[in-house]
């Protein structure tokens, strides 16, 4: 059986591995033909970028199979700053690939929650030393979460309110537990790391979606009409988690 540390550098060697260009190349010939070639190429660069992540996700599952599933069941509760918690992230990612939930914003913000949590295990143990990396893996989490939502938005604003409502439960969550941690911590919400002007610009992309989304909508009652004033003063005043939030709790999101 392989030592934690080898097996370790096994996954993390996983990063230095290319996409074979003569895999490629022969199975755009097969699929497509030789003058389909140059006409594809947008759409097997995709295609190759699915497929390298794919063969990276799996590598890492046969390599923490191969280690018996122990070391995989004791990374699952590692926290930031611990050894084991990059075999715990790529545990995380490699499912992810393999399921197809990888770009789900729903998904995602479950896994922003579960972040969270490990702010809040670290604050109960007193291991102070490990809080900037909870932090930063938390902000981080949150910040692709809220990126993938506002991609999805932007790609389909007709459905913006849908997409927005799917997630809904996951950020009301995720909302209310940053509260009660950070009030534990005595730390305020707001800062401004480089993650949370992320965060902010998917925040205006997803408000903006969903103010135009509703424009386009179906007629709304007076209390709707009134919930959307408010999203929109709140967006005025350049305050868009505050009006994701209020929209989350208001008539517009059932």
């Amino acid at each position: 059986m392989k030592s934690e540390n080898e097996l370790i550098n096994q996954i993390r060697s996983l990063r230095e591995i290319k996409p074979d260009n003569d895999w490629v190349i022969s199975n755009k010939m097969r699929m497509l033909g030789q003058e389909a070639i140059g006409h594809r190429s947008s759409v097997f660069a995709l295609l190759g970028n699915f497929l390298f992540q794919y063969r990276v996700a799996l590598a890492a599952m046969v390599l923490v199979a191969g280690s018996g599933g122990g070391l995989l069941a004791a990374a699952q509760g590692a926290l930031p700053g611990e050894p084991l918690y990059g075999l715990k992230k790529a545990s995380e990612k490699g499912m992810a690939i393999v399921t197809g939930q990888n770009n789900n914003p729903a998904a995602n913000l479950l896994l922003a929650a579960k972040r969270l949590e490990e702010i809040d295990a670290i604050s109960q143990k007193n291991l102070v030393k490990n809080l900037p990396a909870a932090f930063y893996e938390y902000k981080s989490a949150k910040a692709a979460a809220k990126k993938d939502m506002a991609a999805a938005v932007k790609k389909d604003p007709d459905k913006a309110g849908e997409i927005v409502k799917e997630a809904g439960l996951a950020m009301q969550d995720i909302s209310n537990k940053e509260k009660q941690v950070y009030g534990v911590l005595g730390l305020e919400l707001n800062g401004s790391s480089t993650q949370d002007i992320a965060e902010q610009a998917s925040d205006k992309q997803i408000v903006d979606s969903l103010i135009d989304y509703f424009k386009k909508g179906a007629a709304l009652s007076e209390e709707q009409t009134s919930d959307l004033a408010k999203v929109k003063d709140l967006a005025a005043a350049g305050e868009y988690g505050q009006a994701i939030d209020y929209y989350l709790s208001s008539s517009l999101n059932k």
